[in-house]
């Protein structure tokens, strides 16, 4: 089943994570006046504890809170490869701190006391983030999965074949014959749909294969 914020025309969901109860609320009503589904979190532990089973979404988050602040709280998502987006909030002289959280994937901040229309802007802006991520990822894991079907050796094969390897000098690199270098070679070939061994390399780089230290014996 599809979650209606994964849509490309639906609203994400947006997450208000700020101690000032009565800002919380009020930015809540606002929003959900625009349509927007909303659920708000009064601390960060508070969102940490739950965010992994939430749809993914916009976290407006509060830069300055007691606990965590929101910079550790976006180090966590972060760490935790989160599917959300942040926004955040700032309070006046936190301006320079905000900047240097759009430098560690921050879509934008908004200044305390928010502007509705500003606050929008920018969760659309993070609707758009969090799509263009979400396709890279899919592409991604698309690429890797046409590999899925390759045993280890044919793997090694393929790692020589992004080194720029020949089949010959692949062989002496397994302790194969060239004959079975070659046949492994055809085989992947035919696994990955591929007619070319250019395009097998193509392939592999675009899954991000990136074979560490020598090739694996068996």
């Amino acid at each position: 089943m599809t979650d209606a914020a994964a849509m490309p025309g639906a609203m994400d969901p947006v997450y208000l994570v700020d101690d000032d109860t009565d800002l919380r609320n009020e930015l809540a009503d606002a929003l959900a006046e625009s349509d927007y589904v909303v659920r708000g979190f009064a601390s960060g532990e508070a969102f940490l504890e739950v965010q992994a089973d939430l749809p993914p979404g916009c976290i407006v988050l509060d830069l300055t809170m007691p606990g965590m602040n929101g910079m550790q709280v976006h180090k966590a998502l972060v760490e935790r490869d989160s599917q959300h987006v942040v926004v955040m909030l700032t309070g006046t002289g936190s301006i320079a701190t905000a900047v240097a959280a759009l430098r560690t994937g921050v879509v934008d901040f908004v200044e305390k006391p928010a502007q509705l229309d500003a606050l929008r802007d920018c969760i659309e802006m993070a609707r758009v983030r969090r799509l263009a991520v979400a396709a890279t990822r899919e592409k991604l894991a698309t690429a890797r999965d046409r590999f899925a079907p390759l045993t280890p050796r044919e793997m090694e094969v393929v790692y020589g074949m992004m080194m720029g390897l020949s089949a010959k000098m692949t062989a002496r690199r397994l302790d194969l014959s060239f004959r079975t270098v070659e046949s492994y070679r055809a085989n992947l070939m035919v696994k990955l749909g591929a007619r070319n061994l250019a395009e097998v390399v193509r392939m592999a780089i675009e899954a991000e294969l990136k074979p560490t230290g020598p090739i694996l014996e068996e």
